[in-house]
């Protein structure tokens, strides 16, 4: 399987496994379902327009046109995270294994009180969500 898209390594990965495939970057596109000009974009980490794919869509579909299996606990995982970004509820609880949206803490908020949107919180409100889980935020919490 490639490397995470993150990982220093996932740009030669991908490069390497492409040409063990006998694909070329257009070629790659087609089965992965992506523009053509992407491949090179992940390939080449000098070229002014590099970037990297998204793990819950582009990643997976790289992956299965290179031929790797995605075990499904990776593709949960995954699909969850983005899920939880989509959403974007501040001290939401995890998602259950049917992806559905729950708030384990649901009973314990006041009646009339709205869910908090992780877009619309203050720091303050972020701090106090940090301290009500017993974790003390240091700056590297805060980034």
């Amino acid at each position: 399987m490639l490397p995470y898209p993150r990982d220093p390594e996932f740009p030669a990965a991908l490069k390497a496994r492409r040409e063990l495939c006998g694909l070329s970057r257009a070629q790659l596109a087609r089965a992965a379902n992506i523009h053509e000009v992407m491949p090179r974009r992940y390939e080449e980490p000098e070229c002014g327009e590099f970037t990297r794919p998204r793990p819950d869509s582009t990643w997976l579909s790289l992956n299965r046109a290179l031929g790797f299996e995605i075990p499904t606990d990776i593709e949960t995982l995954i699909a969850q995270t983005e899920s939880m970004y989509t959403k974007g509820l501040l001290g939401s609880g995890p998602l259950d294994p049917n992806n559905q949206w729950e708030d384990p803490q649901a009973d314990a908020q006041p009646e009339g009180e709205a869910e908090l949107l992780l877009k619309d919180a203050s720091l303050e409100d972020i701090v106090k969500l940090l301290h009500s889980r017993n974790i003390e935020p240091t700056f590297r919490h805060l980034i």
